[in-house]
């Protein structure tokens, strides 16, 4: 297995949007018509179908710096909204839908979406989650594992950041984040393990490959994972965010980690070790978002996430792995006291709700389901 070199700390991300019909709030199954008419027009190939035809896929173009990301970004996002609207239908952002329903799900007409179909039979439906992936350019294979074995050990972390998918199946699901949650029923999903070198790497991606359970790197499900065929390591944690702006800001903070470990600054001390710490960690996050308390394997400390994400901003304002990224980790700073997305979403609901009060497992109030889609539609373009 060739690792393709890029350039160290050059930077992508995918970001997975909900179609959404704005006259109900429910999802859609338009997405193949979406991207149809998107594939006619300039910068088409920026957008992939996924699975069920409740989402469609923004991919970014290999960026140098944050402002350059979001400025594509943004037009990218605007662009798909434009067509979203000509045809009646709406998008936005956040980790799941209120009213996300496996068996109302559609799968896409194409051969992977019914290559997994067969393979995990609902559970693709079920998993029409959204997420935002973020790779980061490696110059080769040993320095990507490296890279990779320290983004697996901030990944708590990273879910807390993002946490944006509070409500499921017309309920409050309780936790800041429960989508992270469903990679976990895949037997090749969740935490990486911790790789001690390229050859150990190829070793564990061959027993899946043996068991039939996966035909490519695309198929295993690890939080985090090295993209041979681009060069990268790929983060996979994240849920999409309400808005782009902080899409770009943790993306930033994700290559800005990322470049520590390229200048020495950071490592994991304890090889291997943690591993229950790692896994309560991750609970942790899902549940209680920047709230959570999380261990830093760097540090061999409990901190509460929004104390740790604060550490490491500090840290990297300090040491400037990633200096033309300033503006969008500031930022990322500023926002970590603010309010958090899934505290946001459950707040816009309250003020939406004729009764004041979160879904409670009944089918939502019409009205109140259509214009909370239409308030994060809004969110989307909006400041971070």
């Amino acid at each position: 297995m060739q690792f393709a070199t890029s350039e160290p700390l050059t930077f992508g991300l995918e970001l997975e949007l909900e179609v959404v019909d704005p006259a109900t709030g429910l999802l859609s199954t338009s997405s193949m018509a979406l991207w149809e008419q998107l594939q006619a027009a300039p910068y088409g190939q920026h957008f992939a179908l996924e699975a069920t035809q409740a989402t469609i896929e923004l991919n970014s173009s290999v960026h140098g710096d944050a402002d350059a990301m979001r400025e594509e970004a943004q037009a990218r996002v605007q662009q798909l909204q434009d067509v979203a609207w000509g045809q009646g239908q709406a998008v936005c952002g956040g980790g799941t839908h209120v009213a996300q329903f496996w068996n109302e799900r559609v799968i896409t007409p194409s051969e992977r979406a019914y290559k997994l179909d067969d393979r995990f039979g609902f559970l693709p439906k079920r998993f029409s989650t959204y997420g935002m992936h973020v790779h980061v350019g490696m110059p080769d294979a040993e320095t990507a594992l490296r890279v990779a074995n320290v983004l697996q050990a901030h990944t708590p972390l990273f879910i807390a950041l993002a946490a944006a998918s509070p409500f499921l199946q017309h309920g409050d699901s309780g936790f800041a984040a429960c989508r992270p949650l469903e990679p976990l029923v895949y037997p090749h999903g969740g935490p990486m393990p911790y790789l001690l070198d390229w050859p150990h790497f190829e070793s564990l991606v061959q027993e899946f490959f043996d068991t039939g359970i996966a035909e490519s790197l695309k198929d295993i499900y690890w939080d985090v994972r090295p993209k041979p065929e681009f060069g990268t390591v790929e983060v996979r944690v994240f849920d999409t965010p309400l808005s782009v702006a902080k899409a770009v800001n943790l993306a930033a903070f994700t290559r800005a980690i990322a470049g520590l470990v390229l200048n020495g600054k950071l490592d994991v001390p304890h090889r291997r070790r943690h591993v229950t710490e790692g896994k309560v960690s991750r609970f942790l996050a899902c549940r209680d978002g920047l709230q959570a308390r999380l261990f830093d394997p760097v540090s061999g400390r409990w901190l509460v996430a929004r104390d740790w994400a604060l550490a490491l901003c500090a840290q990297i304002a300090e040491q400037q792995p990633t200096p033309m990224d300033r503006q969008a980790l500031e930022a990322l700073a500023a926002g970590i006291a603010g309010e958090e997305d899934h505290v946001r979403m459950r707040q816009l609901w309250r003020s939406l709700s004729p009764a004041g009060r979160l879904p409670e497992g009944s089918a939502p109030d019409g009205e109140t389901l259509a214009a909370y889609s239409a308030a994060l539609c809004d969110l989307l373009v909006g400041a971070p």
